[in-house]
C-alpha cells in the first residue's frame, strides 16, 4: 500500500514539472516579425504587390508560420485585413494619398504547445513621388455608367498653363493601362471621357488616373477607383400604363428599361398624385405592377416611375430619369334608363315615319282614284 502511494506521488509531481517545463519553454519563444518586406507598384494605377521573407529565427522550427497583414484602403476609408501562409499579396491604393501597411508573424503549433503567438507590427508608412502643382488637379470628378452601356467620366479644370489632361485607365485583364480615346472638350481642354469601344467589367474594380499630356507642364495626379455596378442610371421604365380592374382596383404595370442590367437587379420608386393634389411616393418596389386599394374614389390619378440598381446587386447607383407621365381619368357612364328610352324612341319614330309614309302613299293613290272617277263621269255628262 506504502509503495503504491508513493509511487502515485512521485508520478505525479514528475508530470506535474513535465507539463510546467513545457509550458515555460513555450511561453520562452520570441516571434520575429517577417524580414524584406517590399511594396512593388505594378503599373496599374494603384496595383501593388506586396513581398516579404520568414524570420530568420523560424528556419529550423518545426511550426509552419502565418502572417496577418493589414492596410488602409483610401478609397472605402476602412482597414482591410487578411491571414495567410503565402509571401505576396496584391492590394489596391490611392496613390496621391499615403501608403500604410502593417505587417506581422503569427504562429501556432508543436513548437508553442499549440499556444497563439505573434511578433510585433512592421509598419511601412510610404507615398509615390507626385509631380506638378495641387491647384492644376481636377475638380469634382465623377462618373456614371449609362443603361449599363457606356460609361461617361466628368470633371472640373484646375489651374492650367500650357497643359492638357489625359484619362489613363485600367482593369483586371487587361495587359496594361490604356488612354481615353474619346474627350469631351470644353475651350479645347479635357473636361471628361466616353468609354464608347471598351467592354468593361461588372463586380471589377476599374483603376483611373487623370495626369497631365506628355510634353506639357506637369499636372498633379488624381486617382480614382470604383466598380460600375455601383455608379450605374439605368433607363427610365417604358409602357407605364393605368387600368381599372373588375374589383374596383387601380393596376399599374410597367416594362423594366432598356439596357444590360438584369430585371431582379432593379427596384422602383412609384410617385401617383390627382392632379390637384402633391405627389406620394412609394419606395423599394420590386415588381412590374402594382395595385392601388384606394378606399376614396378617385376620378383622376397620374403616374411616374424611375428605377435604380436594389442592395442585392450593388453598393450604390443612381436614379434613372422618370418615365413619361401616365393618366387614368374615371369616364361617366350613360345610364340604361337613357339607353332604353333612346332605342324605344328611335323604334317608335321609325314606326310613326312607316305610317306616315304608308298613309301619304295612300292618300296620293286615292287621290289619283277618284280623280280619274270624276273625269269619267263628267264626260258622261256631257255626252
Amino acid at each position: 500500500m506504502m509503495r503504491s502511494v508513493n509511487f502515485q506521488c512521485i508520478s505525479g509531481i514528475l508530470i506535474y514539472l513535465l507539463v510546467n517545463a513545457r509550458w515555460a519553454t513555450a511561453s520562452m519563444i520570441t516571434v520575429d516579425p517577417p524580414a524584406n518586406v517590399r511594396v512593388e507598384d505594378l503599373g496599374y494605377l494603384g496595383v501593388v504587390d506586396i513581398t516579404w521573407e520568414p524570420p530568420v529565427s523560424l528556419n529550423n522550427s518545426q511550426c509552419t508560420p502565418r502572417f496577418e497583414l493589414q492596410h488602409y484602403d483610401t478609397y472605402e476609408q476602412r482597414w482591410k485585413s487578411v491571414r495567410t501562409k503565402q509571401q505576396k499579396y496584391r492590394a489596391a491604393f490611392n496613390f496621391g494619398k499615403e501608403i500604410v501597411i502593417k505587417l506581422r508573424t503569427y504562429l501556432k503549433g508543436a513548437c508553442t504547445d499549440d499556444k497563439e503567438l505573434w511578433s510585433k507590427w512592421i509598419l511601412i508608412n510610404d507615398s509615390m513621388p507626385m509631380q506638378g502643382d495641387p491647384e492644376t488637379s481636377v475638380k469634382d470628378f465623377h462618373c456614371i455608367y449609362y443603361k449599363f452601356e457606356t460609361l461617361k467620366c466628368e470633371w472640373k479644370t484646375g489651374k492650367l498653363s500650357n497643359s492638357n489632361y489625359e484619362l489613363q485607365y485600367w482593369q483586371d485583364g487587361m495587359p496594361g493601362k490604356k488612354t481615353c480615346d474619346h474627350y469631351l472638350r470644353a475651350t479645347g481642354i479635357n473636361t471628361g471621357c466616353v468609354f464608347e469601344k471598351e467592354k468593361l467589367q461588372l463586380f471589377s474594380s476599374l483603376f483611373i488616373c487623370v495626369t497631365g499630356m506628355p510634353g506639357m507642364n506637369p499636372i498633379r495626379q488624381s486617382y480614382f477607383s470604383f466598380q460600375l455596378q455601383n455608379i450605374g442610371k439605368p433607363g427610365a421604365p417604358e409602357d407605364v400604363n393605368i387600368s381599372k380592374t373588375q374589383n374596383g382596383e387601380l393596376k399599374l404595370d410597367w416594362r423594366p428599361p432598356i439596357g444590360k442590367i438584369p430585371s431582379h437587379c432593379l427596384e422602383y420608386e412609384i410617385q401617383y398624385k390627382e392632379k390637384t393634389d402633391t405627389w406620394m411616393t412609394i419606395t423599394e418596389w420590386r415588381e412590374t405592377t402594382y395595385s392601388f386599394n384606394i378606399s376614396m374614389p378617385l376620378h383622376e390619378l397620374c403616374v411616374h416611375i424611375r428605377a435604380k440598381t436594389n442592395r442585392y446587386c450593388a453598393d450604390d447607383g443612381y436614379w434613372s430619369d422618370w418615365s413619361t407621365e401616365s393618366c387614368w381619368e374615371e369616364v361617366s357612364p350613360i345610364p340604361e334608363i337613357n339607353i332604353k328610352w333612346v332605342y324605344c324612341t328611335g323604334i317608335a319614330a321609325a314606326v310613326l315615319l312607316g305610317i306616315f309614309v304608308i298613309a301619304v302613299l295612300y292618300v296620293v293613290i286615292k287621290k289619283r282614284h277618284w280623280s280619274e272617277k270624276l273625269q269619267h263621269k263628267a264626260k258622261t255628262l256631257v255626252y
